[in-house]
Formats: C-alpha cells, sequence, structure tokens
C-alpha cells in the first residue's frame, strides 16, 4: 500500500534534512593593554546556550595582513555580563582569562544580545588573563 504524503510529514523530512542554521555574526575588535593596542577581525556563532559563545579570531598588522589567529571561546555567568574567555593560536598557546561588559541591559538576555548591540554600536568593556595582564577591548558588528 502506498505512503500517504501529508503536507505535516513533507515540511517534517525537510526540516530533518535542512536543520536551521545558528546565528552568526562577525565583525572587527581592539584590545589595549599598557599603552599598546592590537586589533582585527572576528567571528562568533550561537551554541544554543544563552550563556556560552565562541568563535573564530584574527590579529592584523598595520596593512592588514594576519599575523595571529584562532578559536575563542566565552562562558558569561547566569545574571552579570562577565565571565571567562579562552583563546587559542593556531600554531601555538593558548591564553585564558576574564571579561567584563559595559553594557545597559538586562542581564537576563542571551549571550547572543551582545552581538545585537555590536550591530548598532561599539560595545566594550574590560579583560584580565592568566599572566595578570589587564587592559579594555571594544567590538564592532557588520
Amino acid at each position: 500500500m502506498p505512503a500517504v504524503l501529508t503536507r505535516r510529514s513533507v515540511l517534517a523530512a525537510f526540516a530533518a534534512q535542512n536543520p536551521p542554521q545558528p546565528r552568526t555574526w562577525s565583525g572587527r575588535w581592539v584590545a589595549s593593554a599598557g599603552g599598546r593596542e592590537v586589533g582585527g577581525t572576528w567571528t562568533a556563532r550561537d551554541y544554543g546556550d544563552p550563556h556560552e559563545s565562541g568563535g573564530r579570531w584574527e590579529v592584523l598588522d598595520q596593512s592588514g595582513r594576519i599575523v595571529l589567529s584562532g578559536t575563542w571561546n566565552a562562558r558569561r555567568r547566569e545574571l552579570a555580563w562577565d565571565g571567562s574567555w579562552v583563546a587559542r593560536v593556531l600554531r601555538g598557546g593558548r591564553y585564558e582569562g576574564t571579561w567584563a561588559a559595559r553594557l545597559r541591559f538586562s542581564p537576563k538576555l542571551p549571550f547572543a544580545e551582545m552581538f545585537e548591540l555590536a550591530r548598532k554600536g561599539p560595545v566594550s568593556g574590560t579583560w584580565t588573563d592568566s599572566g595578570g595582564r589587564r587592559g579594555t577591548w571594544t567590538v564592532w558588528a557588520d
């Protein structure tokens, strides 16, 4: 007996074969510490966890060439705009520390909202690393 395809079964089969893509963002960043400033590009991906995100980063020199690149992951505390971060260099070390964002909206909103806000204007904050260095950061999203 041939199977009867309903609209619902066709849509369910299509959705199973084409799951929704996670939200992504990209942009540029600048970080400073001790009078030195570095910057580059970043990408971020929504992990589906309201308190975590990650992606790729690149440090660019004055002419726009990539001098360092790697991956990053950040986790924020449940009711705050701060948390921990890890950055891995593709051919080398690992850096980790803490971050805090200067945001004026509810900390109950998902982490992804910080990237949405960066589409409207710069988002800034502070960072520290496990070596005791500290500084400021700013991101802009495309």
